[in-house]
């Protein structure tokens, strides 16, 4: 039969009509219509045939040979002036067939089910900095983007597992599927999920990657290529995982978590930080670089809530509640006519800039 097929592809025609046709037939049957405008044609002529017969329908079980003989018989015998595919043909013609050799072509088998789904298309999106952006899979996870960051994700998932690839920092709320887990993979971490809520901050330019977990499990990997696989830990609901990208040192916290992820709903909220955690925040936020001169004011602990500020009026309110001065440097063009980041040192207020 496989040099019978080969030498009459209306053999094969006649197995995808009736539906005994395989998936190694169906891949071979669609390659060659796909070779000539001729091909498709001839195709389609059987097709229609068959579709508009009865012959198709009177028998529990097809003798494949017989029906392609009935089929052909019926192609040579048709009268001109009633055969309605000749005046489907002038028009597919003039207005059809370059889209029948595409598109409608694919439409035509996938209908069928008989050719396999193409790969996933994948989408990027980039939150500029000073903004924050949502979006929601094929699966019903919604995600929230960070300023700075961008995440690219497939316009559906096909495999055992739900991948997407994040740079910076994102908020998800996972939906739940068993089946197949969601792994987000960012700069130097593999985040797992079944369904649960997590924020991922993994940024290129930072020595430390953060992991705070809301609510279910998540199971955290280095994905560097040195140790890919490596198990980091597990985290459990209202717990904050810090990851030293250098030294490998693990801090994990049981606290209040909101302040982690309150970035999503507009608010920056610092519950005793560190100045030098907070210059940090800021300039991830707002893309500048921000230096601090003087190590008595490094350690100045902050309690404050910020919604939607710009980084001048930030930078206002803390020198208002500590004693410190800011001044921003001067940014001269670059060769390529572009400017330098933004960049904000900040001193004892005592001491002379």
């Amino acid at each position: 039969m496989e040099q019978k097929e080969k030498s009459n592809p209306g053999i094969l025609i006649t197995k995808y009509l009736s539906g005994e046709i395989s998936q190694h037939e169906v891949d071979k049957l669609q390659q060659w219509v796909s070779d000539s405008k001729e091909n498709l044609n001839y195709f389609l002529q059987l097709k229609n045939i068959w579709d508009n017969s009865e012959k198709n329908s009177i028998y529990d079980k097809i003798d494949i040979e017989n029906a392609f003989k009935f089929i052909s018989k019926q192609l040579k015998f048709r009268s001109p002036s009633i055969n309605i595919w000749n005046y489907w043909k002038k028009i597919a013609a003039i207005i059809l067939i370059p889209l029948l050799l595409g598109n409608i072509l694919y439409l035509i088998f996938r209908s069928y089910n008989k050719v396999a789904t193409p790969e996933p298309v994948y989408n990027e999106i980039y939150a500029p900095f000073g903004t924050r952006s949502a979006l929601k899979l094929s699966d019903g996870t919604l995600v929230w983007l960070n300023s700075g960051s961008s995440i690219k994700y497939p316009d559906r998932f096909k495999d055992k597992e739900r991948i997407v690839y994040l740079n910076g920092e994102a908020y998800f709320e996972v939906k739940s599927d068993l089946k197949k887990p969601f792994i987000v993979k960012s700069t130097r971490l593999n985040t797992k999920a079944l369904g649960t809520k997590f924020n991922v901050s993994d940024f290129k330019t930072s020595i430390f990657s953060e992991i705070t977990l809301v609510e279910g499990k998540v199971e955290v990997n280095r994905s560097d290529s040195a140790k890919t696989g490596k198990l980091i830990t597990t985290l459990k609901p209202s717990q904050h995982l810090s990851y030293n990208n250098l030294t490998g040192d693990t801090i994990l916290r049981n606290e209040d978590t909101y302040k982690y992820f309150s970035w999503k709903d507009g608010k920056i909220i610092f519950r005793n930080e560190p100045l030098s955690r907070v210059v940090q925040k800021i300039g991830q936020i707002y893309n500048v670089d921000i230096e601090l001169k003087g190590q008595e004011i490094e350690n100045y602990s902050y309690r404050a809530t910020f919604q939607d500020e710009s980084l001048e009026e930030i930078l206002k309110l803390l020198k208002i509640s500590s004693p410190i001065n800011y001044f921003e440097a001067k940014r001269i063009p670059l060769p390529d006519g572009s400017f330098p980041r933004k960049k904000i040192t900040i001193i004892p207020s005592k001491r002379s800039v």
